[in-house]
């Protein structure tokens, strides 16, 4: 009731007020000290001067606080890098009387630099290989290059610069019959020159994995190549192809032969072992015949390879299983075709074979019969031959000759170290493999030019023009 009269007064004083404005009474109202909010009045006691003074306390506080938490992390801050520090140098200090003690070690090490020399060699040995040539392949191109039959090229002078990878060569063509000296002969040498191709890869077996260079035999005990001829109908084929010592340590790709704990001992091993036992055997020693192994494993690589693969085929062993195997390098193409080892875009698997990095294989069908077809991308020859000059003469014997001197450039890659079993192919299909080559034949006492008074040798014809 107490809040309805109190009300009820306010409006009647309101309204009361506001009729005396409207008959220009001049009322004076009194100052507003309540104010009204949701029905709650607060009253304001604390004048502004103290209330600007509070607010600032209450911000230095806060500022105090910040300051007191800042200096609390860099102090912090500081601690942690002075422990870091002299940890650091604590660290440091032990290093470098370790290294101190090192380094006057390895002074005092009286082969230390024939180490560190040898040490550079092994860091450089993969870029050694990279460049590394092989002058001896010369042999086995000229083999191929040289022409046999009737007309014969004989060398009386050989030069090499690996550099440039050119042969230059004083050299007689003798036409063997009349006219003897006859500059046909060097064209068709010039020619067949012209033509000549090569070809380098890798033997792999039938997983496509590389076998080792030293477990391939690819030449007879005189450096010939070895084929396989077989006569089919009026038609001959030529299958070139190596042994792959397969039963010879480190040689089959499959097989792990550094964790092999019962490997068979070679005759020099256990001629060693019973040398450096004071020349006692033992009983497993003794039944080893070391003179009979051992003469048996120095014969002719060849001759071993062939007669042990010879053994394993009387015996029927397993390819599979036999320490040697023969690896065709010209793919049997209707034999592998036929078994599924090659498809008609050349591609071989699962048969031992050689991978070649100049050769491709591509077969057609006609009449239901598959022809086969190859592309040698590898010339030889990188520039045409130059022949620098040429006269009569007389070779060792007597016999009229033609000398001529002339330069020939070849492909780097036929004397790169890192391209194995490079071989030279002539247009006429002779061929010969990097591998050992007998060179006897090739070079002759060098022929002299025609004698003022040897009419003969001056007035031969040449039966062409030079």
């Amino acid at each position: 009731m107490r809040d309805f009269f109190e009300n009820l007064a306010a409006k009647i004083k309101k309204e009361w007020f506001a009729t005396l404005k409207n008959f220009g009474v001049k009322v004076k109202e009194e100052p507003k000290m309540i104010t009204e909010q949701n029905k709650v009045y607060e009253v304001s006691l604390v004048p502004e001067v103290k209330r600007n003074m509070i607010k600032a306390m209450k911000f230095r506080n806060v500022m105090l606080f910040v300051c007191i938490v800042l200096a609390s992390v860099a102090g912090g801050t500081i601690l942690i890098m002075v422990s870091i520090w002299t940890g650091q140098n604590v660290t440091m200090g032990g290093q470098d009387a370790r290294l101190k003690s090192m380094s006057d070690k390895i002074n005092n090490y009286s082969s230390l630099s024939e180490f560190l020399t040898i040490q550079d060699q092994l860091g450089n040995i993969s870029q050694i290989n990279e460049n590394k040539k092989v002058l001896s392949r010369v042999f086995s191109i000229l083999s191929t290059i040289l022409p046999e039959g009737p007309d014969t090229v004989s060398l009386s002078e050989l030069s090499v610069d690996l550099s440039t990878n050119t042969l230059r060569f004083d050299a007689q063509a003798d036409a063997k019959v009349s006219p003897y000296i006859d500059y046909r002969v060097l064209e068709s040498f010039k020619k067949g020159l012209s033509l000549m191709k090569y070809d380098f890869g890798r033997y792999v077996d039938e997983n496509g994995e590389e076998i080792p260079t030293m477990c391939i035999v690819e030449t007879d005990e005189n450096g010939n190549t070895l084929v396989d001829v077989e006569e089919s109908g009026m038609t001959s084929n030529k299958y070139i192809y190596a042994y792959w010592l397969k039963g010879k340590k480190n040689c089959d790709p499959t097989r792990d032969d550094e964790e092999e704990e019962d490997e068979e001992k070679t005759a020099e091993e256990v001629a060693e072992e019973i040398a450096n036992n004071g020349g006692e055997a033992t009983k497993e020693q003794e039944d080893v015949d070391v003179e009979a192994e051992y003469e048996k494993r120095t014969k002719n690589l060849n001759e071993y390879a062939k007669g042990l693969f010879d053994q394993q085929i009387e015996s029927g062993i397993p390819v599979t299983q036999a320490e040697v195997v023969k690896v065709y390098r010209s793919p049997r193409f209707s034999d592998w075709y036929k078994d599924g080892y090659m498809d008609e875009s050349g591609i071989i698997s699962g048969v031992p074979h050689f991978a070649s990095d100049c050769i491709t294989y591509s077969g057609s069908s006609s009449g239901g019969v598959m022809k086969w077809t190859s592309q040698n991308d590898c010339m030889l020859i990188t520039e045409d031959p130059v022949i620098q000059d040429s006269s009569n003469g007389r070779d060792n014997t007597g016999s009229l000759v033609l000398r001529f001197n002339t330069s020939i450039t070849l492909d780097p890659q036929v004397f790169m170290f890192t391209n194995k079993h490079v071989m030279a192919i002539s247009p006429s299909g002779q061929n010969v493999t990097d591998s050992y080559r007998q060179i006897e034949g090739m070079f002759a006492e060098r022929a002299a030019d025609c004698a003022d008074s040897d009419v003969v040798c001056t007035a031969t014809s040449t039966g062409g023009d030079e």
